[in-house]
């Protein structure tokens, strides 16, 4: 390295959405305590997230800097109707979406950058000249992201472009679909969450020399007593001492083939709603916690106020006490149904849901559920009894993963890639 040039200092971490957070805000408070610079770039409804968590998130509007901002903000302004949230910024929302736009408009001109966000809108963004340039700005030791695309990737592989360290944290698992892996580029080091999980890194063609089985820091508050307490703190204030709690945790669905057309959208977790208020009218027993994705909550209809439902704004409510609280947890492929696992829940699996057929992301089949074949069979799954499953490595480690995740970080730093 040119003596002139500063040598290198802090961890930068990329990521979005509330899970994506949590599992961030763990590693980067272990740093801190250590005394290890950290910024953490936290997009969309990570932002609040990162803070309500007790973090110091910066945003995209916090590096305008680094492009020309008027051309940003004009394209973002633009793009804003379209997409924005109700629990994001608007100046924030305008930041990154013109941000990310610029990006195309500057490496592929005006008309192709219109024909990519025809195609795939922000789905599909992937600003590598900005995360070059912030990485370029920051000067970090090491670049960690989650295993998310657009944002997250574009830290990765302009961090490998520049050969600054980079680490990935896996979500849960990697089954054959996920657009993780089908990346051209990837970090030095991925920590995965779980021996099935490295298996499918491995299964993909991906070095296992890249690999560590960590665990996944966002599940080590699961090991923590405390929230039992929790649980039964959001039972009592309700009512439901003694019920038996159903937590059901949906998301859209797709909205192409092979979906139902009564299933696209919002369609299937409607109708799912609907069968599971119907159900409880005749359980007195049983008690429900209506829970959407914190990014989709607000595009589902009010189905009304009922004795013994609660509709969670997934946005501000703690996963944690309606967790803790459940004893059956029903979903499509949210990451709820692993934390539900691990704590030992009846997991239900809708495996007729397209976007678990889609992705094969079907945690009946990955040794963690039960599986729910038919919409019309719900029912009848939900009044059977528990199932015992074979332990095929889904799970993680025993003990905490931070601790695992921040010794590699730090490894990096000390510039053992």
């Amino acid at each position: 390295m040119d003596d002139a040039t500063p040598a290198r200092d802090g961890v930068l971490f990329v990521t979005y959405g509330n899970g994506h957070i949590a599992k961030v805000a763990p590693v980067v408070k272990a740093l801190e305590a250590r005394g290890v610079r950290c910024w953490v770039l936290a997009l969309t409804l990570g932002f609040m997230q990162a803070r309500r968590m007790g973090l110091q998130p910066l945003g995209y509007k916090d590096f305008m800097h680094l492009v020309d901002a008027n051309k940003a903000l004009a394209y973002g302004r633009k793009l804003w109707p379209e997409n924005q949230h109700p629990d994001v910024d608007e100046f924030e929302s305008c930041c990154y979406l013109g941000v990310n736009y610029l990006d195309w408009v500057e490496m592929h001109g005006e008309e192709h950058a219109a024909q990519l966000y025809a195609k795939g809108g922000r789905r599909s963004f992937l600003p590598l000249q900005f995360m070059g340039r912030l990485i370029e700005s920051l000067n970090p030791c090491v670049v960690v992201s989650t295993s998310s695309p657009r944002s997250e990737q574009a830290a990765i592989e302009a961090a490998v472009a520049r050969q600054v360290p980079s680490l990935t944290m896996l979500d849960v698992f990697a089954n054959p679909h996920d657009a993780y892996l089908h990346h051209k580029v990837y970090a030095d080091r991925i920590t995965a969450p779980s021996r099935l999980a490295a298996r499918q890194l491995h299964d993909a063609g991906i070095d296992d020399g890249r690999v560590r089985v960590t665990g996944c820091p966002a599940y080590d508050y699961l090991q923590d007593t405390a929230g039992r307490a929790e649980g039964a703190a959001f039972r009592q204030a309700r009512g439901w001492v003694g019920k038996h709690i159903v937590l059901w945790c949906g998301s859209l669905e797709l909205s192409s083939p092979p979906a139902l057309p009564e299933y696209a959208g919002p369609g299937l977790c409607v109708l799912v709603e609907q069968r599971l208020r119907q159900w409880l009218r005749a359980r007195p027993d049983v008690a429900l916690i209506v829970r959407y994705h914190p990014t989709q909550y607000h595009l589902f209809p009010d189905q009304g106020s009922q004795e013994r439902v609660y509709v969670s704004n997934s946005a501000q409510d703690g996963l944690g006490p309606q967790l803790h609280a459940a004893d059956t947890v029903l979903v499509q492929t949210s990451t709820v149904g692993f934390e539900a696992a691990l704590l030992g829940k009846r997991v239900l699996n809708l495996a007729f849901s397209p976007t678990v057929i889609c992705t094969e992301y079907d945690f009946s089949k990955l040794g963690l559920a039960q599986s729910v074949p038919t919409l019309a069979a719900l029912e009848a799954v939900l009044d059977q009894p528990s199932k015992a499953f074979e332990d095929i490595g889904s799970r993680p480690p025993v003990g905490a993963a931070t601790p695992r995740v921040v010794d590699e970080i730090l490894a990096m730093a000390r510039g053992n890639v």
